[in-house]
């Protein structure tokens, strides 16, 4: 049995590896922070490591930020005003790298921004990627506590299984909330413990797991 699942990991990885032709830096999520009162510039660049010509379209499968955030965003080719639905860059060639930027304006307002885009090859729709956004402001809000998040969370996105562990060595109340504020779990991990969640039956979307210290965005995928 288990050599069969190697075999089946090996023909997964192989799969993978043949069907993805270029790659995300610093990585498909980016955890950034943007200064209150400043202009932020968020960058998810697309390298292509056969160094031939590289033409990407783009979609934009879900944002969320505080009303009073304003958010622009350019691609390798064109900037527009606000987030566009979809786009398409011009071909990177050799060493140049294609690009999504943000320039993200929180003002005074703390919070969290969490925006999904769905990367993919010029004619070829099946040699994608998923990027993510993760974008905070310190400050105080109603739902967001700064402070050091003292749960450890995976896999982070998901398609719903969550494990919620929590290192310290005290009980910690969780609540996992929509993100239209609606409380859909609520649960006490002791110290040390691990706590699985599933939420499958959910809505694909941006949910939010909430501790006394800290808020952390959770990404449920199709």
């Amino acid at each position: 049995m288990r050599t069969g699942w190697l075999l089946m990991l090996f023909l997964l990885t192989g799969y993978v590896a043949v069907g993805q032709s270029f790659s995300a830096l610093p990585g498909t999520v980016l955890h950034q922070e943007v200064l209150p009162g400043e202009a932020g510039e968020c960058f998810i660049y697309f390298e292509n490591p056969a160094g031939d010509s590289l033409q990407l379209q783009w979609k934009n499968i879900e944002s969320s930020f505080p009303d009073e955030w304003t958010i622009d965003l350019c691609d390798f080719g064109a900037c527009y005003v606000g987030i566009p639905s979809s786009g398409l860059m011009q071909p990177a060639i050799g060493s140049e790298k294609a690009y999504l930027k943000l320039i993200v304006q929180p003002g005074q307002t703390p919070g969290q921004a969490w925006l999904w885009f769905r990367v993919w090859t010029t004619g070829n729709p099946d040699d994608k990627m998923d990027v993510f956004f993760s974008l905070t402001t310190p400050g105080i809000t109603a739902t967001t506590t700064p402070g050091t998040p003292t749960i450890h969370l995976y896999p982070n996105p998901t398609i719903g299984p969550l494990w919620i562990e929590n290192p310290s060595t005290d009980a910690t109340p969780v609540r996992l909330i929509q993100a239209d504020g609606q409380v859909i779990r609520h649960i006490e991990v002791g110290p040390g413990d691990r706590h699985h969640i599933d939420i499958s039956g959910f809505p694909a979307g941006v949910y939010f797991l909430q501790t006394n210290t800290a808020t952390q965005t959770v990404l449920r995928t199709n």
